[in-house]
């Protein structure tokens, strides 16, 4: 019986600081209060932190940063030293400093993204460091004066995107301008390495920024880069690492790019304009979740919003059974909370192309039936076009001004709305980091879904489209990048707001953030594109 039970526990012959060790890299939360009384037999509590707790997370980190374990483990792992620091605190004499350093965390001004910000706070606060989480969407200046609130030891900074990424040198060179000596760590979606060296450079001196600007494009590396900061000697090296690497790509010269002949492309007009039943907007104020989750994509959920990532063979055959019950777990609790809740407004419009532009006529004249519709602009989109390859515009797919027709053309907005992000905050706040990530990855994952059903079954189904066509696209992706656009198809959709609740970011973000606005294309032709570098034309002149 001794042996049978060796073996179904792992930690049988193990100390209580090698078991407490464990237990946190294998993610279970059962019984750490009575390893942490053990331990406290022979060390003191600042001892069992930094002797036990750290180390484990550490190679937690370690086996994420190899590609050993995926992201939720870490999450859970973390939510099991959550446990453990909030027990070991109470034997924890305050003056001792067990706070290794202070960093004011913030998701930039105009930004509603913030779940690389929570993963960042949660493996700092989960490593020995006090983590002032400012929020999302914070202006410059009260990021700053909250660091001097603080006495942060650093700045954490996250973008998703790259307009609103131009808000990290503002808070760089007003912490110059204001002589204050805090370091910026930087990091998100929008931004890389270059990004960083780049901004270290001031804009009145074109110096560097002593403190240092230090781009992290994980967690961990944030983690890696405090440790260096709060190390004076480590600091200096750090400090003069990335100047040297930063002169040096200052240094370097600018790419040539070849000048390239600005195309046209050669898509045929389509062979039929379809006639939608109604011009203007229509409000869809319910849909059946467990209807629009069919239209979910699970590849795309359980290995980009759940963290499976590159996980094959067995292991992938494992955590897809884990992940298939967790859909349906979670799926049944939206349904019973109403935490995710599909809405969208969608319509049609009449339009005509003009060169790279999409023109939408008013519709007023078109919903009176006239004869010959009086052709009054009301919105005018602007697509970028292909300079290689087809040289494809999203306005190539619609009839042209002078052809003598008036074409057809839909738009939507799609929401699950605003419970989905209370929730989220609501179980990072108390700790369940895991579940606030799954719930996240769903809740969008959800948005894209609802836009699918909307897309398939309401607007091509009322065109009268084959299931080949009637292509959604979505700003910020490459046919259509230009996010600002969004308050265009606002003022198409306006019950969007009115109805729904949305809204619009100062960089043109939607909140609640798991909405999504997209142009339908019925032509037969229309097909997904990139209107980046030819990546021919990059390797020729890299």
């Amino acid at each position: 019986e001794l042996n049978t039970k060796a073996v179904e526990d792992p930690t049988a012959n193990m100390t209580a600081e090698e078991a407490l060790h464990w237990q946190i890299v294998h993610r279970k939360k059962e019984g750490v209060e009575a390893l942490i009384d053990d331990c406290l037999t022979r060390q003191d509590a600042v001892g069992v932190l930094n002797n036990v707790l750290l180390p484990a997370m550490k190679e937690v980190g370690d086996k994420f940063g190899a590609g050993e374990l995926i992201l939720p483990f870490v999450l859970q792992s973390a939510e099991v030293m959550k446990k453990a620091v909030a027990y070991l605190e109470q034997f924890m004499d305050k003056v001792e400093g067990a706070s290794k350093g202070t960093v004011v965390l913030a998701t930039v001004y105009g930004d509603v993204h913030d779940i690389g910000k929570n993963l960042v706070k949660t493996i700092l606060s989960n490593n020995g460091y006090t983590v002032h989480d400012l929020g999302k969407q914070v202006p410059a200046n009260v990021i700053i004066e909250k660091a001097v609130e603080y006495r942060a030891d650093a700045i954490g900074l996250s973008a998703l995107l790259v307009s609103t990424s131009k808000q990290m040198p503002i808070v760089v060179n007003e912490l110059a301008r204001r002589g204050l000596e805090v370091p910026v760590l930087v990091g998100g979606a929008a931004i890389n390495r270059k990004f960083g060296r780049r901004i270290l450079f001031l804009e009145d001196s074109g110096e560097p920024y002593a403190p240092g600007v230090f781009y992290c494009k994980d967690a961990f590396e944030g983690l890696s880069v405090m440790d260096k900061l709060i190390d004076p000697q480590a600091r200096e090296a750090l400090l003069a690492q990335i100047v040297e690497e930063a002169y040096a790509e200052l240094g370097k010269p600018k790419p040539v790019t070849r000048k390239r002949e600005r195309g046209q492309s050669s898509i045929p007009p389509a062979p039929h304009i379809p006639k939608p039943p109604f011009w203007g907007a229509r409000t869809i104020s319910y849909m059946p979740l467990e209807i629009v989750l069919k239209y979910l994509h699970k590849p795309e959920l359980f290995r980009l919003s759940w963290g499976a990532g590159n996980t094959h063979g067995e292991d992938w055959k494992r955590l897809q059974a884990e992940y298939e019950a967790r859909l349906d777990r979670m799926t049944r609790e939206a349904l019973r909370n109403k935490t995710l809740q599909p809405q969208a407004v969608y319509g049609f419009f009449p339009a005509n192309r003009d060169g790279d532009d999409l023109i939408i006529w008013d519709i007023e004249p078109f919903q009176r039936g006239d004869e010959q519709p009086e052709l009054r602009e009301v919105v005018r989109f602007a697509f970028p076009r292909q300079d290689f390859g087809e040289h494809l515009c999203l306005s190539d797919y619609f009839a042209p001004m002078d052809s003598g027709q008036v074409d057809t053309v839909a738009l939507q907005i799609v929401t699950v709305g605003r419970a989905a992000s209370q929730e989220t905050e609501r179980l990072q706040n108390a700790g369940d980091y895991s579940e606030a990530y799954f719930l996240h990855g769903l809740s969008v994952q959800a948005a894209e879904a609802t836009a699918n059903y909307v897309n398939q079954q309401v607007v091509n189904k009322q065109l009268g489209l084959p299931p080949a066509q009637g292509k959604r696209y979505s700003w910020g992706y490459p046919a259509c990048p230009d996010l600002a656009q969004h308050q265009l198809v606002l003022q198409l959709l306006p019950q969007a707001a009115t109805e729904l609740g949305l809204e619009l970011t100062a960089s043109f973000q939607w909140i609640p953030e798991q909405t999504t606005a997209a142009i339908v294309v019925h032509h037969p032709d229309a097909k997904y594109y990139s209107v980046g570098v030819d990546r021919l034309e990059q390797i020729l002149e890299a």
